[in-house]
């Protein structure tokens, strides 16, 4: 049980750091001068940020892993509104009106409102540390939300103070390079000007450390720019001290057991470098997923309550990880991710049918409440991402071997001899097959092909071969590359019918 998680009450959360009437998005004209006095009452500012991310991490999985190769939808012919939801995102149908592709967008600016917030009220912060940190802590948060949104819709709107109903109607999306420009300097500046420190207290364990900025830009920096230039470069250096802060690990033994990474009485281990934090209890703090993605009627034989079975895996992605079998020699990471079916705890008979593991809680006794974290930044991540970088700009080297053989021998499966990754391509696509299933289901997998240039065209291979559409009685068609863009809610452009929509919608 977390001892220190983040919380707010619901007046400060949804009343006073942000406008809970998001019809109203991307602006707010909530006053919190009223309220902000000091130290404490911008740290409850401070919380209120980091306690939107759970807004934002309700649908995050369906705009991301939804859409790649890794889930589907689990069931078609169904009437219910959600269902109608999940085929849209997981056949790239989506409407301007889909719900939760509104609801993620206000999500996220909801809640960079809540940091810009934070932004405007650290003069009244007394303790120039700790002004520092709540800056580097709203700048965080800001980036990190407009670094997925930039990538899941294409330009969108910059805001960075109070914006009036006037303003807002008139406002325009900026193009995708101020968008970066933005993010870049929000998290240039906390690295630059060291304005969080490289660990939290244990007061504040789970908030943004220097060591997490470095992780985030290392990322923007390999999804903006090419390989080999300026920044791309630079992201090898971020990548290198994350991995020094992280004990530099030289063998698989001094990594955390992969199932230990999601355990819920293993959190914030060394390997997690930012997560968004639960806390269950009925507290409002509970995480969600075990109702969202628990094997539906399962009869409380896997989890309690009726959950809805969502994000469900797709054959594909079994058939990456039973590849890497070698006789009674398994992924490990296969039944952490997945399971193929469970026992009926009343009749002890099998029950095949699949369902996502990764972020059940076994224990749970009330629906929507949770208790496990969700990484968001992590050393696996870091660690093949660093394979990635050295082979781009090196070649196979013998690091980058040893880098990528930390993740496969953690998973109990071959490691890589030099002679079989001998060429650039050869280690690119290995380090890409080990992201997909080192990183299943953390919402990783659609950004990385997005970053790779390969989505449309993996994709497309993936509906020709998954037998759930290609059994189907009517045409799943292949998607193109305007489809790799979200549309702009319409909710939006109904407040500011100048707004431009993506093309294709």
């Amino acid at each position: 049980m977390k001892r220190t998680l983040i919380k707010i009450s619901l007046w400060i959360a949804c009343g006073l750091a942000v406008s809970c009437n998001m019809e109203q998005v991307p602006y707010s004209e909530v006053a919190d001068s009223d309220y902000v006095k000091d130290d404490a009452s911008v740290e409850n500012l401070v919380i209120g940020a980091y306690n939107g991310l759970h807004d934002v991490l309700y649908y995050e999985w369906a705009v991301t892993e939804l859409r790649s190769d890794n889930a589907r939808m689990r069931v078609t012919g169904s009437t219910s509104q959600d269902t109608k939801l999940i085929e849209q995102l997981d056949q790239a149908t989506i409407e301007t009106a889909h719900a939760w592709v509104a609801d993620y967008w206000e999500a996220c600016y909801s809640t960079i409102n809540r940091a810009n917030s934070v932004l405007r009220n650290l003069d009244v912060v007394s303790d120039p540390e700790l002004r520092a940190q709540f800056r580097g802590e709203a700048q965080f948060l800001r980036a990190m939300l407009y670094f997925n949104l930039v990538r899941l819709y294409g330009p969108v709107f910059i805001i960075t103070k109070k914006t009036g109903a006037d303003e807002a109607r008139r406002m325009q999306r900026s193009p995708v390079e101020e968008v970066y420009a933005l993010i870049e300097t929000d998290l240039e500046s906390i690295i630059d000007e060291a304005l969080l420190p490289v660990r939290m207290s244990d007061a504040r364990t789970g908030r943004a450390t220097l060591t997490a900025a470095r992780a985030l830009l290392a990322k923007v920096y390999m999804t903006h720019y090419a390989i080999g230039e300026e920044k791309y470069m630079k992201a090898k250096t971020l990548l290198r001290e994350v991995l020094t802060a992280a004990g530099d690990p030289q063998s698989s033994g001094e990594l955390v057991p992969y199932a230990k990474i999601f355990a819920k009485d293993n959190e914030m281990n060394k390997e997690i470098l930012f997560a968004v934090r639960y806390l269950s209890g009925n507290v409002g703090l509970g995480s969600p997923f075990t109702t969202l993605f628990g094997p539906l009627n399962n009869a409380n034989s896997v989890v309690m309550g009726s959950p809805k079975h969502y994000n469900f895996p797709s054959d594909n992605l079994l058939s990456a990880y039973n590849a890497n079998a070698e006789g009674d020699k398994a992924d490990l990471r296969k039944e952490v991710v997945l399971a193929e079916g469970y026992t009926n705890i009343t009749t002890g008979e099998w029950k095949t049918d699949r369902f996502m593991v990764k972020f059940l809680d076994p224990d749970m006794t009330t629906e929507y409440d949770a208790e496990n974290d969700w990484p968001v930044l992590r050393v696996g991540d870091i660690i093949l991402l660093y394979a990635e970088i050295v082979n781009e700009t090196e070649g196979p080297t013998a690091e980058a071997l040893k880098y990528l053989n930390l993740i496969r021998g953690r998973a109990g499966i071959h490691e890589y001899g030099a002679d079989e990754l001998a060429s650039r391509y050869q280690f690119r696509e290995a380090v890409r097959r080990e992201r997909r299933l080192e990183l299943a289901f953390e919402n990783q997998r659609w950004f990385d092909l997005l970053r790779w240039g390969t989505a449309v065209s993996t994709f497309n291979e993936y509906l020709a071969s998954e037998t759930f559409y290609t059994g189907y009685s009517y045409v799943v068609n292949p998607i193109a590359e305007w489809q790799t863009l979200l549309p702009i809610p319409i909710s939006v452009i109904n407040i500011n019918p100048d707004v431009a929509q993506n093309v294709g919608y």
